[in-house]
């Protein structure tokens, strides 16, 4: 061989070696390529994933607001309303308010002191059971339990009618 195939064949190995360099720069470059490709399909089936679980944790956030109230659907409010005649009745207005229900007392025809009696009474019952008792009218109160709320007021313009009856 010649000094002229030899230098020749040492600048086509240069050739052949800055090739190789060049396609392993290719590969590389490829490779890299898909790498950041995957990455970012990663990143976008993580945070869709991310995402859907979110909506999955808001959707079982709002299922649990939801309150159950003990007895279900059975359980319904009634209002009784009750116009008693003497103080013996009073046991039966209270195992009414025990039984979950408002009541409506019309005390008319009851006398003042019976009817302040029968009062006392159903206060302490609707005391004992966290419940309430207000007036809604001349001789007229509402006694509700525990899971009854009363709201709002009656004005006086009522009562004022009925100066000439003594208020007890």
């Amino acid at each position: 061989m010649s000094i002229i195939g030899k230098v020749r064949n040492f600048f086509a190995m240069e050739d052949e070696y800055e090739d190789d360099y060049e396609y392993e720069e290719q590969q590389h470059q490829q490779q890299h390529q898909q790498q950041k490709q995957y990455q970012q399909q990663h990143q976008q089936q993580q945070f869709s994933k991310h995402v859907n679980e979110e909506i999955n944790q808001e959707r079982n956030a709002s299922k649990q607001k939801l309150v159950s109230i003990p007895g279900g659907a059975s359980l319904s409010s009634k209002v009784v309303l009750a116009q008693p005649r003497e103080y013996a009745e009073a046991q039966d207005v209270a195992d009414h308010l025990k039984a979950k229900k408002a009541v409506v007392i019309n005390l008319q025809q009851m006398q003042i002191d019976q009817a302040k009696r029968f009062v006392d009474f159903l206060s302490g019952t609707v005391y004992a059971i966290s419940g309430d008792i207000k007036k809604i009218g001349t001789n007229t109160f509402i006694c509700t339990p525990d899971n009854i709320d009363i709201s709002g007021t009656i004005t006086d313009m009522l009562f004022e009618e009925d100066n000439s009856i003594k208020r007890w």
